[in-house]
């Protein structure tokens, strides 16, 4: 089995967890004068920051008394240090980093589901591709190449080795890179690496320029499987509960609300992203629950354990809220 080193950013969390808790850093946002709580939030480029920015500019984040303050982000454990040490107040990773984290002893919580992939494969808001010239049909040709992802350690081992799994290879046969998001097809058409691990809206892109998809990892584990979660530490979800409920409230509404009407979602990617209007068109619509499913959680971890990512199961009653 391949033994993983400890993620840099996790070490870094610890030690700034320590900092904060010395200095008293971290108390829970105050309403102001108006009523509305401000909120310092960051999530992963593409379709999960999409989301958080269409419930804001829909209104249902202010409707639950929230004033957020949405920054971008890389995604995986790049925004852990920052929830630890209090510059944010929520944080959405993938349930692989946050699973990871909070195995190392980091006082974080689930509080909210973020996005999930369709239980349509052909509506997968992931794809593993390769160059429009590659002579691969198949992750199992993969083997010994290198793959891009957006960051270590995080679900792209799950959803990736359980691909090669399934192609009668080890799950480690591949070498993962990583490359952000928008510069994953590019990477690809260099040759830097032999297939990107991507998401929307950047493989409607991608599919633009000719690459091609030779995978859909993440309905290939589970069609509907949940991908996103929104973090916050255990300080703040224990100080302020209403916050929480608030939070919550805020996420399932916006959840609501693209569930009964998509159109209006796609329509609006032009506005609140850097969408192209023909892009907007053709791009695959997440699905988001609002709420944390327990069974995608509970698949994940069994093959973070098989494949060495976390020592054992954690207790999901004790790290996940509502």
């Amino acid at each position: 089995m391949k033994t993983w080193p400890r993620l840099g950013a996790v070490v870094a969390a610890a030690a700034l967890l320590t900092t904060a808790a010395c200095s008293g850093s971290g108390s829970a946002p105050q309403a102001g004068a108006d009523g509305m709580t401000p909120l310092r939030i960051a999530e992963t480029a593409g379709a999960p920051l999409n989301f958080l920015t269409y419930g804001d500019e829909q209104g249902f984040f202010a409707d639950a008394g929230l004033d957020l303050d949405i920054a971008s982000s890389s995604g995986g454990a790049t925004v852990i240090p920052q929830l630890i040490s209090g510059d944010l107040d929520v944080a959405g990773s993938n349930i692989v980093s946050g699973m990871i984290a909070i195995s190392q002893g980091l006082p974080l919580r689930m509080v909210a589901a973020g996005t999930s992939t369709s239980e349509d494969p052909e509506q997968d808001f992931s794809a593993l591709m390769v160059a429009a010239d590659s002579p691969v049909a198949g992750i199992g040709e993969l083997a010994g190449q290198r793959v891009a992802v957006n960051s270590l350690r995080n679900i792209n081992d799950i959803v990736l080795g359980n691909e090669l799994e399934q192609a009668g290879l080890g799950y480690d046969a591949v070498e993962f890179v990583e490359i952000p998001f928008p510069e994953m097809a590019a990477a690809v058409e260099r040759g830097d690496v032999a297939a990107a691990m991507i998401i929307e809206p950047f493989i409607t892109v991608a599919e633009g320029r000719g690459l091609r998809i030779i995978g859909r990892p993440y309905t290939d584990l589970r069609p509907g499987l949940q991908i996103g979660t929104f973090l916050m530490s255990e300080r703040l979800v224990g100080s302020s509960p209403e916050l929480v409920a608030s939070f919550q409230q805020a996420v399932q509404a916006t959840a609501d609300s693209i569930a009964a009407d998509p159109a209006a979602f796609r329509a609006a990617l032009p506005r609140i992203s850097d969408t192209d209007p023909a892009l907007a068109e053709n791009v695959r619509i997440n699905l988001w629950r609002g709420t944390t499913d327990r069974e995608s959680l509970e698949l994940v971890m069994g093959l973070m354990v098989d494949y060495g990512l976390v020592d054992a199961p954690i207790a999901l009653d004790d790290v996940v809220v509502g």
